[in-house]
């Protein structure tokens, strides 16, 4: 059998000792420098600074921008002008029933059943609403005045304007026919700014139906709130409910308000989605730009654990992209 030899080069004492005292001569040399220093009180000090414009130094002009984050609903509830919250009711999670704030149920058990179920047609966004109304316009179990059904309080209510129009996009199935009406209310739902009223047959709405309308308010109403509500006996489906204003910033939807505040500052780049928000508290729920793009409907959303809420993802990476570009000349990109 072979064998390996190791060797190893020793030091001779001599040396090993002067290099002993090398190193205890420069760590007492750094105690005497510290324990001689020492600080006058009150003792003035003078700094000077020459901004005289021959040694200025122009700052360049793409040194200033802005950095957006999803933090605080800056863009849910923000920025971005949706007025509905949760509006594909998967906030609550995959597993049904789910949790459906903020929506909330008008009517009690004995008029209406509210749930969740895995029954939409959207791959990527399975949960559905669902609504099994048991009393009717006739009857031992009549409907209370106004119906039952639900509404959605928006982001701390929703700012509805006189005059202006509000785009209304929501999907509807049903196994019997359908009496469906949409308001635009009053916080406590007993006022209407406007409303429509959706029927159909049986067969129309046997498979999801996409319906869209503009609804146009007749007053001014900061603290409003959207319901679907019926008298009609029977079981109703209800996914991807949505209302925007008609007029939003450069028709890309954002609020003109505070799209506008944001192209005021001039900035030269814009830094999105964020830091903590891009990143994520877990990989799975960091900001996957690829999901954030195409129709919004099939945008599956992520929950924002660095913030605490759940983000639809309408705002997403398509949409960064055209207010960069109507505000700015560069763009930076977190992820």
């Amino acid at each position: 059998a072979g064998s390996v030899q190791m060797s190893t080069m020793a030091v001779p004492r001599a040396h090993a000792g002067h290099r002993l005292r090398c190193v205890l001569a420069v760590v007492c040399a750094l105690c005497w420098a510290s324990s001689s220093v020492r600080f006058v009180a009150g003792q003035a000090g003078q700094l000077s600074v020459d901004a005289s414009p021959q040694t200025a130094r122009k700052m360049p002009d793409k040194m200033f921008g802005i950095f957006f984050e999803e933090i605080n609903h800056a863009g849910a509830g923000g920025l971005w002008a949706e007025l509905v919250s949760n509006r594909g009711f998967e906030a609550g999670g995959p597993n049904t029933p789910s949790n459906i704030e903020p929506w909330f149920i008008i009517g009690n058990e004995s008029s209406i059943i509210v749930g969740t179920d895995r029954t939409s047609c959207f791959e990527r966004n399975p949960v559905a609403l669902r609504m099994e109304v048991l009393c009717g316009s006739k009857g031992t179990n009549v409907c209370p005045s106004g119906g039952v059904g639900v509404y959605n309080p928006g982001y701390w209510g929703m700012n509805i304007e006189r005059r202006k129009g509000y785009k209304v996009s929501l999907h509807i199935r049903s196994s019997d026919a359908v009496s469906l009406t949409i308001s635009l209310t009053s916080s406590d739902g007993l006022h209407k700014l406007a409303s429509r009223t959706i029927t159909g047959g049986k067969k129309q709405f046997t498979n999801w139906t996409k319906i869209q309308f503009r609804l146009y308010s007749s007053q001014n109403n900061t603290n409003s709130r959207l319901q679907i509500t019926t008298t009609k006996t029977g079981v109703v489906w209800l996914d991807q409910v949505s209302v925007m204003p008609s007029d939003t910033y450069m028709g890309h939807g954002f609020r003109k308000d505070l799209a506008s505040m944001l192209a005021n500052l001039k900035p030269q780049f814009l830094k999105f989605p964020g830091g903590n928000y891009a990143m994520g508290q877990y990989l799975r729920n960091a900001f996957h730009w690829g999901e954030t793009v195409g129709p919004w409907e099939e945008r599956p959303g992520h929950v924002n654990d660095a913030w605490g809420y759940w983000t639809d993802d309408g705002l997403g990476f398509f949409e960064f992209l055209q207010v960069n570009g109507t505000q700015t000349h560069s763009l930076t990109l977190k992820h």
